[in-house]
This record gives C-alpha cells, structure tokens and sequence, in this order.
C-alpha cells in the first residue's frame, strides 16, 4: 500500500490528543498530510500540513439524519490511499513503512479476540452467514487502512438506503460507530486484512494489553512491532507505563488541559450514574 494521507477526526476539545499524534507521526520520519475531519464547527488552528477536510454532501446528509457526529468518518470510504486513526492514537514507527507489503482494507486490532462492539444482532447474522471466521473481519473504527475506494458518494446512500435496518444502524444517532462502519466494509465486499494475524503476526497495537514497565519488550524483532498504539477504551486515570508515549509528546500546559478534561468527564460521568439512580428509584417507587 502506498498511503498518500493520514486522516484523523477532531474538534477544540480533543486538540491536545491530536497535537500528540501528530507529533508522533512526525517522530517517526513520517511527513505525509493529515486530513482532519471536523467532529463538529469548534475547530483549532491545525499544526503544519494539516488540513480540515469537510465533504459538505456528506456532512449534509448525516446532519440532516440526525446522525452521530462520529458518522462524519465515512468521508473516508469515499478516497483512497489513507490511513485512518482516531485522536488518541501514538505513532511509534512509520505507517507508510508499516504497510508497504499490506493492500486493500487493513487494521491492526484485536477486536478479532474480543468482537463485542463490532456489531448487533442483525449484522452478526450477516457476518455469520458469510464465513464461519466472521470475527478475524472486524475491526475497530478508531484504526484501519484503506488503498482503494469502497463508494462515491450516490453509491453510500444508496447501500445505507437498501434496507430499514441498514439505514437505522448507519444513521441512527444512537448507534456505534463501530457497529456502522464493520456493516459498510462487509457490505462493500472488501477483505478486511488484520495486521496482527497471520502472515504478518504485529504484536497487539492496543495500550491496554501493555500492563508493566518492560512493555518494550515484545517489539524486539522491528517487522513484528506494531506501528500504532490505541488507548481505546483505556482511561488515563489508571497509570499505565506505556502512557509515557503519550504523554511524553505534551507540554507541561497540555498535559495540565488533559488532567482537567478527565476531570471533568469524571464528574459528568458520576452525575450521569446518580440521574440514573434516581430515576430507578423513581420507579421502583411506582411500581
């Protein structure tokens, strides 16, 4: 594969996450673009070659559905030749090195080990109906490749548009991304590549799987070292050695923006479990 762009998706409140992946990028000796899709209309002045980069028949479309904002990814399904990674995503060696030997649709995750998010029951039965190994296609929606283009913009609409219950997932705001995006790779018939099975055999990209201070050392032969580490899912209040990778990458003052932004989604996150608490007591008191 021979990437010509990384892609990324952000918005003012995850400025920070993205300045450290870039700056990771570029550690690597990587100085390819990074097309930014806007999450929403809070945006920042992006680092050197970077972009914004808007599809405004997409952006439309999915707003005018009433969509998750992290639908906006499906820009990428639309080009060609891009790796696309979320904010909280480190580069530790080169991607267009990384994937030269790797061609088609390409991730890196484990998600074939632990599948749970990748899908819901209607897309399991088309998963299972296909192939008897459905879980080594899926993929997390954070980190994937792509050198050929799966859609033009007609063709999205109309695969999203075959069937109610492929316009529900893939446009309901309630719905996970994830799930959205694994149905329109399996749909477009693409074969999903995953880095860390065979041949290739990459060692987990995923930060959770590093528990202690020796983490290097499952990246001693260079070709089975993964290129990216993804902190999906893992919450930075728990200290974890690897999380020096990407905090290494911030300012003092960054850092300090980072330890606030926790904070508060801390505190959002005990005031959301207490309105639920309450409101179960609600009804088991009219019940």
């Amino acid at each position: 594969m021979k990437l010509e762009k990384i892609v990324s998706l952000a918005n003012k409140n995850s400025e920070v996450r993205f300045l450290a992946m870039v700056r990771s990028l570029r550690a690597t000796g990587c100085n390819l673009p990074v097309w930014v899709i806007p999450y929403d209309n809070n945006k920042f002045d992006l680092p050197e070659n970077c972009i914004w980069w808007e599809m405004p028949e997409v952006i439309a479309y999915l707003d005018a559905a009433g969509s998750h904002k992290m639908m906006r990814k499906y820009q990428c399904l639309l080009t060609t030749n891009y790796q696309y990674v979320d904010s909280d995503v480190v580069f530790v060696r080169d991607p267009e090195k990384a994937l030269l030997n790797a061609n088609g649709f390409v991730t890196s995750c484990g998600h074939w080990l632990h599948p749970e998010h990748t899908y819901v029951a209607y897309t399991l039965e088309l998963f299972k109906e296909k192939s008897t190994l459905w879980e080594k296609n899926v993929f997390n929606a954070g980190q994937y490749a792509c050198d050929v283009q799966l859609f033009d913009f007609e063709g999205l609409k109309a695969i999203i548009e075959s069937k109610p219950e492929i316009k529900e997932i893939c446009l309901n705001a309630r719905t996970y991304d994830q799930v959205a995006l694994n149905l329109l790779i399996f749909l477009s018939g693409i074969e999903v590549n995953n880095l860390t099975l065979p041949p290739f055999r990459m060692e987990s990209t995923w930060a959770g799987n590093y528990t202690d201070d020796n983490f290097e050392r499952f990246w001693k032969d260079e070709d089975k070292k993964p290129y990216i580490i993804h902190w999906a899912g893992c919450n930075f209040d728990i200290a974890r050695p690897i999380d020096r990778l990407f905090m290494d990458l911030l300012t003092t003052q960054e850092q300090q923006v980072l330890e606030a932004q926790l904070k508060e989604k801390n505190k959002t996150s005990v005031h959301s479990i207490r309105r639920s608490l309450s409101k179960l007591k609600r009804m088991i008191k009219r019940s």
